[in-house]
């Protein structure tokens, strides 16, 4: 009986992103979510027959 083996490596590279940059985009899709709810709630306020302009 013959064995055929398929060695092979695998390697895991780390994410490369540095710490400030993680922290910057973490801000930045903060800042955007806080944007997009603070329009929201503007739309909210607005009576229905102006929004609809």
């Amino acid at each position: 009986m013959i064995f055929n083996f398929l060695f092979f490596t695998v390697k895991i590279e780390r994410n490369a992103v540095s710490p400030e940059l993680r922290l910057a985009e973490m801000k930045r899709n903060q800042f955007l979510k806080e944007r997009e709810e603070a329009q929201a709630m503007e739309a909210a306020m607005l009576p229905e027959f102006i929004s609809r302009m």
